[in-house]
């Protein structure tokens, strides 16, 4: 593919579409026009315009991937303490190798790694929650990658505050001085109900209204977290959210992987998400979210990697293909997520868990030109009877060949073009 993809206004041709629209319409023999940052054409055949024509070569355009939880510096905690249970991982292991290396300095060195990864692997948005925010956020814009996030409120000291007054002023600057940039989408994100207080909670809440941003956390993750707070509360985690009024809040809730028929109902009425991240529950024994008796009762599921610290990576074609097969085995019934449902979590899902199912998630006329290429010209792509069935399950992150988000060019024939491949890391 030529190399000229960066120019102003571009017409990519000769591709099929995978479009993730409302009729999840596949465009055979087609063409899109960028122009700036968005999806000005969309057309069949040979595009009339032959200014700055770029033969796509026969390859599929997608939306890029929406990674709808993660923790993007710990990358440099990868495998650090794995094959163990999520409080002794997080409490013995995590927090103290965080309390020693968690400083800006590793915070931006960590956060380069992973936009590298992401892109790599086809992810253009991500949802983050960590510290040192800022520092992140302006790795991510130079990256060029699309983010919705903000400094992590518990309340207990961290490397990054002290006190809990200090991460909520921390948070709600971040929103102040984010709020106007087009890639970094400031939320309010909080631990958990078992790490912040009702009043922090409460708080929380207010600012969410006032500042009108979205809110993200951990939920019923582990059997020992709801026990936690049922004991603490007389309420589980999704009860006790819900007791709050924090589910209204445009709330994208992770893990839920203890979660009850009436917590569902909550999450449907209240059009809150849920990030669902299979590897690492899986890995850290937590269990299996009840994914597909969610979606029957009306809750929009996106997917999440989650940290590296206990996935191991950031590679939603993976994390898309275990969610399919995953609730397959577990439900005994193949037609359970099929191929078309995957996708749909890994993109137009992710879009409406981060608020931003306007902008970005399909492509479609007026969005942002947020897009992945892929390469079919392999062995185990061939023959190709279902699109869906292909990217889903036949596909690997090494067949994408270029990441755009609002236009640009992050990765261009495998080669990413704002950020240098990351060969050697080292946490001090």
């Amino acid at each position: 593919m030529e190399s000229n993809l960066n120019k102003k206004i571009k017409t990519i041709y000769n591709a099929t579409i995978i479009s993730m629209n409302k009729s999840m319409e596949i465009i055979e023999d087609a063409f899109i026009t960028i122009e700036n940052d968005k999806i000005t054409t969309l057309g069949k055949g040979k595009p009339t315009n032959t200014e700055n024509l770029i033969n796509a070569n026969g390859k599929i355009i997608m939306p890029g991937f929406i990674n709808a939880h993660t923790h993007l510096p710990m990358t440099l905690y990868r495998g650090i303490a794995d094959d163990l249970p999520l409080h002794t991982w997080l409490e013995e292991h995590i927090w103290p190798a965080e309390a020693k290396y968690t400083n800006e300095k590793n915070v931006r060195k960590g956060s380069k790694l992973g936009l590298a990864e992401m892109i790599k692997t086809g992810t253009t948005t991500f949802a983050d929650m960590y510290f040192f925010s800022d520092a992140i956020a302006e790795e991510t814009e130079k990256a060029g990658m699309r983010a919705v996030m903000g400094e992590a409120i518990l309340d207990f000291p961290t490397n990054s505050y002290k006190k809990t007054a200090e991460a909520i002023s921390k948070a709600v600057n971040f929103i102040e001085k984010w709020k106007s940039s087009n890639l970094i989408n400031p939320a309010l994100i909080f631990h958990s109900t078992y790490t912040v207080q009702k009043e922090t909670l409460l708080t929380i809440k207010e600012l969410a209204k006032k500042h009108n941003v979205r809110l993200h956390t951990h939920a019923s993750e582990t059997q020992k977290e709801v026990k936690l707070v049922k004991d603490a509360q007389q309420l589980n985690p999704i009860e006790y959210l819900n007791s709050l009024g924090l589910l209204k809040q445009g709330l994208t809730a992770a893990h839920c992987v203890w979660t009850t028929e009436s917590d569902w109902k909550l999450f449907a009425q209240n059009n809150t998400s849920v990030a669902h991240c299979p590897s690492s529950n899986l890995k850290l024994g937590s269990g299996i979210a009840p994914i597909p008796q969610m979606l029957k009762a009306g809750v929009n599921i996106a997917i999440g990697t989650d940290g590296c610290a206990s996935n191991n990576n950031l590679d939603m074609v993976e994390e898309m293909r275990l969610t399919a097969l995953l609730h397959k085995g577990t439900s005994l019934d193949p037609t359970v997520i099929p191929a078309k449902e995957a996708l749909k979590m890994a993109t137009i899902n992710g879009a409406k868990a981060l608020g931003l199912e306007k902008q970005i998630g399909s492509i479609e006329v007026g969005k942002q030109a947020d897009l992945l290429l892929i390469d079919t010209q392999n062995t185990f792509m061939h023959p190709i009877f279902d699109y869906y069935s292909a990217i889903v399950y036949s596909m690997n992150s090494g067949c994408i060949d270029t990441v755009l988000v609002n236009g640009k060019v992050l990765m261009q024939g495998k080669e990413l073009t704002t950020l240098d491949e990351v060969h050697s890391v080292k946490v001090k």
